[in-house]
């Protein structure tokens, strides 16, 4: 399992996720709680 991944993540889906991230924002960010956070559907969504 990769680093960081929770229960219930599909980590191909996880795989993807980081790689995106790492090459859009760098180091800016950590890509791994980002997808972590996106894909457990624990990110926060913005009310309109």
């Amino acid at each position: 399992m990769p680093r960081g991944v929770k229960k219930g993540v599909n980590t191909k889906k996880f795989d993807r996720c980081v790689e995106k991230v790492k090459g859009k924002s760098g180091k800016k960010v950590n890509p791994y709680a980002v997808c972590n956070a996106s894909l457990s559907g624990k990110s926060k969504k913005k009310k309109d």
